[in-house]
């Protein structure tokens, strides 16, 4: 087994800049927010808040744990689908994801987005939205 770290380009480390900020963008339009809005919750300027989605900035640990919890998912949905050859080698086997872990490998949940982003008004895709979140809080068990 080697243990030897390898250094990554600027370019690699821009490209996962550029990923990460894409799947910022993806999520903020899944969940009908501006980039005001969120710059405003996490205390950055607008054009900051561009420059991460864009992949222009880095996003520092503390401010993605903040979009995680604001947009309502895990700090890794940042890094989910990153390319293989954007991937960090790795000692440790990378465990597989499944569609319980993964939910847009399953149709039926990518239909419901697509006709959920076909939805008129942000003011109605988001009563969905929290209409939908109300049904799972009741029916989750405790």
């Amino acid at each position: 087994m080697q243990n030897k770290q390898q250094s990554m380009t600027r370019e690699e480390v821009r490209e996962i800049d550029c990923h990460v900020g894409r799947r910022l963008r993806l999520r903020r339009i899944t969940m009908d927010y501006s980039q005001t809005y969120l710059a405003d919750q996490v205390g950055l300027s607008f054009q900051q808040f561009q420059k991460y989605e864009k992949g222009a900035n880095r996003i520092s640990a503390s401010k993605l744990h903040d979009f995680a919890r604001l947009l309502d998912v895990p700090v890794s949905f940042f890094f989910d689908e990153m390319p293989d050859e954007m991937k960090a080698a790795s000692l440790a086997d990378t465990p597989s994801i499944d569609a319980d872990e993964n939910p847009f490998e399953d149709q039926q949940i990518r239909a419901f987005v697509e006709a959920y982003q076909g939805l008129p008004g942000t003011g109605l895709r988001r009563a969905i939205f929290q209409a939908v979140k109300a049904v799972a809080r009741q029916n989750q068990p405790g």
